[in-house]
This record gives C-alpha cells, sequence and structure tokens, in this order.
C-alpha cells in the first residue's frame, strides 16, 4: 500500500530567518539611473547634438544682427525655434520612454502578488509569490506557474512548458530515478521559476528563490547592455555625418571664394594701412557669418521631432495589440527587421496546438452530429482528457496536455459549428 506523506513546512520563525539569509522571491530590477540624467542621455542623439552647436551658432549670429547692425528683436526667433524643437523632440522622448516604464513596473509588481499553496506549519496556506523563502513546501497545480527553483517530493503525471527556459513546451517531471532524462537541460526531478504546469500536480521544497533562480540570472544577464544601435541610430549617425561635412565644406568654399574674391578685385593694396585693413576685417566678418548662417540653415531641425512622433505613435499602436515597449527605438528595430532566427513552438507560433484533419471512420464528412457514433467520439474525447478549456474570456485559453486540449478546442469548434 502507498505510504502517504505528511508535510509541515516551514513554521513562523524558520521563514523569517530564511528570508533574511536567502533574500526574498523577487527578482531584484536593474538599478536605474536618477530623472535628470535619463532626460539629459536624450540629447545624445545625433541630430540633436547637430541641432544643438547650430543653436549656440544662431545665438551668436542674432547677437551681431541685433548689437552690431542694429536689427529688431525677431533675429532671435530663429535660436529660439531650434531650442523648442529640441526641446520637444527630448521631452516627447523622455515621456514615453518614462510611462513604459511605470507600466512594466505595474505589471511585474502584480505578477509578484500571484497567490501560491504553500504548506507552513502543518497547515496549507495561499501567500504571495513574492513570499515564498528557501525551504518553503510548494503545491503545484495544473495551469499554475512555479513560484521558484527546487526539488521535487511528489510528482504525478507532471508535465511542464520550459520555453521560457529552454524553448521546450512540454518537459515532463519525475522523482523516480528510472525516469530520469539524462539529456535534460534541467534535472527531471527540478522544477524552475517562471515554467507553468500543463498538466498533472506535484510538490517540491523550495531550493532557490529571486536573483538565485535561473529566471534571475537569465533576467540579470538580459540587462546587460551591448551598446548595439539599431538601424535608425546608425542611419541617423550617418546623415549627421553627412550633413556636418557637406556643410562644413560648402562654409570653407564660401570663405575661400569670398575672400579671393575680394583680393582679386581690390589686390594687396588692401594691407597698406589700417584705414584699408578695416573694409577687409569687415568684409572677412561678414564672411564668416554668412557660412554660419548655411550651417545653420543645413541642420534639418524638424527631422528629430518627426522621428520621435512616429516612433511615440508606433508605441502606443503597439500598446493597443498588447505589446509593451520599453525603448522607443526598439519599434524601428523590429519594423526594419527582415529575418528572425528562432527555434519552434512558442517562439513565432501562439503555443496552441490545433487539430489540422480528422479521420474518423464512417463519421459523414468529419462532421459530428446527433448520431450513436458522433456521441461516442464526444464521450471519448472528454472523459479521456485531463485537459481544461478556459471561457473566462474572449478568446478561449486552455489549460493541461497541448494534445488533449488540441482535441478538445476541435470539439468545441465542432459543437458552435
Amino acid at each position: 500500500m502507498e505510504q502517504k506523506h505528511h508535510f509541515t513546512g516551514l513554521t513562523d520563525a524558520e521563514v523569517l530567518e530564511s528570508r533574511k539569509k536567502h533574500g526574498a522571491n523577487i527578482l531584484t530590477p536593474p538599478e536605474k539611473d536618477p530623472l535628470w540624467k535619463q532626460f539629459l542621455e536624450k540629447f545624445g542623439d545625433p541630430l540633436i547634438i547637430i541641432l544643438m552647436i547650430a543653436g549656440v551658432l544662431s545665438i551668436g549670429i542674432s547677437f551681431y544682427e541685433y548689437f552690431g547692425l542694429g536689427e529688431g528683436g525677431e533675429v532671435f526667433f530663429e535660436p529660439a525655434g531650434i531650442f523648442v524643437a529640441i526641446l520637444l523632440a527630448t521631452g516627447l522622448a523622455f515621456y514615453f520612454e518614462l510611462q513604459a516604464d511605470k507600466e512594466f513596473t505595474i505589471l511585474n509588481q502584480v505578477n509578484d502578488d500571484e497567490p501560491v499553496e504553500v504548506i507552513r506549519n502543518g497547515n496549507a496556506t495561499q501567500i504571495p509569490r513574492k513570499d515564498v523563502v528557501v525551504g518553503d513546501i510548494v503545491i503545484l497545480n495544473t495551469g499554475e506557474e512555479v513560484a521558484a527553483d527546487g526539488e521535487l517530493i511528489e510528482a504525478v503525471q507532471l508535465h511542464l512548458d520550459e520555453s521560457t527556459l529552454t524553448g521546450e513546451p512540454v518537459c515532463g517531471k519525475s522523482i523516480n530515478e528510472e525516469e530520469f532524462d539524462k539529456n535534460a537541460t534541467y534535472p527531471t526531478n527540478h522544477v524552475m521559476k517562471g515554467t507553468k504546469v500543463m498538466e498533472g500536480h506535484g510538490i517540491f521544497r523550495v531550493l532557490a528563490v529571486g536573483d538565485a533562480t535561473e529566471q534571475g540570472k537569465v533576467f540579470e544577464a538580459a540587462q546587460i547592455d551591448d551598446s548595439v544601435k539599431t538601424p535608425l541610430n546608425e542611419q541617423l549617425d550617418g546623415l549627421s555625418a553627412w550633413i556636418t561635412k557637406l556643410s562644413y565644406g560648402f562654409a570653407a568654399l564660401i570663405i575661400i571664394g569670398r575672400i579671393a574674391g575680394y583680393l582679386i578685385s581690390n589686390g594687396t593694396d588692401c594691407f597698406g594701412s589700417m584705414e584699408q585693413i578695416a573694409p577687409f576685417i569687415a568684409y572677412v566678418l561678414q564672411t564668416l557669418m554668412i557660412a554660419v548662417t548655411l550651417v545653420v540653415v543645413a541642420v534639418p531641425e524638424g527631422l528629430p521631432m518627426a522621428v520621435t512622433l512616429s516612433l511615440a505613435y508606433s508605441m502606443r499602436r503597439m500598446l493597443r495589440t498588447n505589446n509593451l515597449v520599453r525603448k522607443m527605438h526598439a519599434c524601428e528595430t523590429m519594423g526594419a527587421t527582415t529575418v528572425i532566427c528562432t527555434d519552434k513552438t512558442g517562439t513565432l507560433t501562439q503555443n496552441q496546438m490545433q487539430v489540422y484533419q480528422t479521420n474518423f471512420y464512417n463519421l459523414k464528412e468529419q462532421k459530428l452530429g446527433e448520431d450513436e457514433l458522433s456521441n461516442l467520439i464526444k464521450e471519448g474525447i472528454s472523459t479521456n482528457s485531463t485537459a481544461f478549456l478556459d471561457f473566462s474570456e474572449e478568446k478561449v485559453k486552455t489549460l493541461g496536455n497541448p494534445t488533449e486540449a488540441a482535441l478538445l478546442l476541435w470539439l468545441n469548434g465542432q459543437h458552435h459549428n
């Protein structure tokens, strides 16, 4: 006769000691820069840098025209417009990315508060996922997400979806050594945080929580900034370099051409006395102002604003389809993708098996009706399935074995048709 185990779990004092020693079951978010630094980072865009240089030069021109040439205050409209464009572009990018970061934080908090069934003080109870500690006895049921890394104590027909870590949509788990898979990524008698129970049930003892879990290690590795530029950033870098070289080249040609023309027209006599040198100096200053004006005019003030608005609009559209984007330029990267290298189920597909074709003998047109054969098929699929269909939302969700769930989906579709 099979002997049933009675688990007492941790006491309240042991829970506090374990949490003090091993930490809470929360993934530590990457250290964030202060808001002012995040805002200043937006000024590192190559086009914004060119605009700021153009703005400073434009201020110099405006002061010369206002004080040197006696023109009105409207000469300051040009530099003011440039700096307004800079502030709008950087401000909008900062605002949208800040909002996306807040939404990510809210999602993570909700996930940490999900209830988990554990055994403590000899009783089964529910606690938030973030309160699970090393040594806890956790109960697993179909459809639940594993709260932490641990070793199985009991396992009955237990199958997990480990696609978030290994790409495997169905992975069998057992505590019997003869059933262990030596080629498995993780031991057959271990379960990992973030994986989902597809079928069966089990009990495991927590070995690692939070950052110490396999999911925590993946999360930490994903935070490494490899400084890879997006296609748009690379193109903007090239455009800014091209604009800079071209405008500086034309400015240099204007300076050389005008000075050469002046010397050809007046000869070397213009350097005879101070009265003759003064007009030449004034001419050179005027030439420099023309060259600087050309550089300022060559800069497309509206381009950073147009790029920011288009990316912000893309973020909003993706949010409406339940795709939350943290970095604005990621929208452009995904849009520019031409080749995706991926594995199998659960990455590009819906991670939900479907019946493609049926071949039931003597079933007319492979459609169920009210005849004896149809009822036999219905009964056979329904009673021999451990999977479930979740009708709580508009789109039907499946729980349990993917193959059996696919048969139930087919059966449900036949009923509605």
